[in-house]
């Protein structure tokens, strides 16, 4: 008798143990994205930045259009309830920019999953962390962002 309350005990902790796991990795959610362009320059002092409104578009493109220059200005994208665009600074190893592979999302922290390469229209010396403007095509409002190499 002793010996099958203990077999029952450890199928039942086993099962516990299992439904644990799977609802941690549930919990994570992959974002699909658009990877709109790779900026040479700040546009944002912080390591990553949200923008949620249309003022904070606003003012990231006035900086776009300053240091650009030129007759033609990139149209300011519109800001909607089922998109979210950030700007992330990734840390560049030994490369001059990365690309973004994939983003999930766990409660509120955005893991950022980069490759490094090498850009041809970068200079090969630049080590200056790009600025890369990002759709996410969900709303998000993520509090931390970890970028994954």
């Amino acid at each position: 008798m002793k010996i099958q309350f203990y077999f029952y005990l450890f199928l039942f902790l086993n099962c516990q143990s299992q439904t644990a796991k799977n609802n941690e990795l549930s919990q994570k959610a992959e974002i699909q994205f658009e990877d709109n362009y790779h900026y040479p320059y700040s546009l944002t002092e912080k390591i990553f930045f949200v923008i949620d409104t249309q003022d904070k578009m606003d003012s990231i493109y006035s900086i776009i259009h300053a240091k650009n220059g030129g007759r033609r200005l990139a149209p300011i994208p519109m800001i909607t309830d089922e998109e979210t665009f950030i700007i992330i600074k990734p840390v560049l190893k030994n490369s001059n920019d990365v690309s973004v592979e994939t983003m999930t999302l766990n409660n509120e922290t955005l893991y950022v999953k980069v490759k490094a390469f090498n850009n041809p229209n970068i200079s090969q010396t630049n080590r200056t962390s790009p600025n890369i403007l990002l759709k996410l095509l969900k709303k998000v409002s993520p509090k931390k962002i970890i970028t994954q190499y």
